[in-house]
């Protein structure tokens, strides 16, 4: 294999990486809008959401701790970018949707890979490739093809605010991880980043008496460890890995396939009905990320 086709090839394989990561983070509301169904609230579920995921992330640090070692120099700034991607943009996420809709915060939540492609242009004073540009209006045309009714944004103002921030502190954890994961390898980036965030939300959350968290029906436990592992650690894994490979706003664009992901959802697991509307709207969201994927 020429050193062109594996760079294809590596190119491609961080495509659908992202892909993954869409894929799995698409699921985050659906886990979140049950849980709360139950009367548990964004500071619990929070908690408990870190409680599962952080075995993971720290069995995953512990096989990597000689590499931890040797890259320690660059802690601090892994802690800081923990707290800013995993920890703020998700409490806030939470809180959000408190008081807002899912498709508000879907919304609100496809302007971060616009986000990143502008500050990224702003910091590097250079103007996005024509490519790039050519592949986000092709997928954000077919999004408003895909989910013309879930233009309406409903919640309060409050509510909508915070998950514009949300979408722009994960918009700079998109953008800030990629020198980090070049320099510590994708694995010891991602467990050191979770593992920090994990332990921010329980210093954080120290007020929360245990007993409220105790208490939940086994449903609860349930779908937080679904939360945590589908729509957290896998994800985490998969967008570090992405980013390495393809670069921070190919990352974010790819990501704006989870209303794909959502349609796709609803009508194979929920019967509806498959319109000429998806099919142009899938049509057109599959046709960016390809371009995307076209080195």
């Amino acid at each position: 294999m020429t050193g062109s086709n594996a760079n294809q090839k590596s190119f491609q394989i961080g495509i659908l990486l992202a892909l993954l990561a869409s894929f799995m983070f698409s699921l985050k509301p659906i886990f979140i809008k049950q849980v709360y169904q139950f009367g548990v609230g964004s500071e619990e579920l929070m908690i408990l959401r870190m409680w599962f995921a952080f075995p993971f992330y720290a069995f995953m640090l512990f096989l990597q701790r000689k590499a931890l070692l040797e890259k320690r120099r660059y802690l601090l700034s892994v802690m800081a970018i923990g707290f800013l991607g995993y920890f703020l943009s998700s409490y806030l996420d939470l809180i959000a949707l408190q008081s807002i809709t899912a498709s508000t915060e879907r919304i609100i939540l496809y302007a971060y890979p616009s986000l990143v492609i502008i500050i990224k242009a702003l910091y590097d004073k250079k103007l996005p490739t024509k490519k790039t540009l050519v592949a986000l209006t092709t997928v954000y045309a077919g999004i408003l093809i895909l989910l013309p009714r879930e233009l309406n944004v409903a919640g309060s103002g409050m509510g909508i605010m915070l998950m514009f921030i949300c979408a722009l502190t994960f918009a700079l954890y998109v953008i800030l991880s990629k020198p980090l994961i070049s320099r510590m390898g994708v694995g010891v980036f991602t467990s050191t980043a979770m593992v920090s965030s994990c332990l921010f939300t329980q210093v954080h959350f120290i007020h929360v008496e245990i007993n409220e968290v105790l208490n939940f029906p086994m449903e609860v436990y349930v779908l937080a460890l679904a939360l945590a592992f589908f729509s957290t650690v896998i994800p985490s894994y998969a967008m570090s890995a992405a980013i390495a490979k393809i670069g921070s706003e190919k990352v974010a664009i790819t990501g704006t396939t989870g209303p794909a992901f959502t349609v796709l959802f609803a009508v194979l697991i929920l019967g509806e009905t498959f319109s000429i509307y998806h099919a142009a709207g899938l049509t057109l969201v599959i046709a960016g990320v390809f371009l995307l994927s076209k080195k």
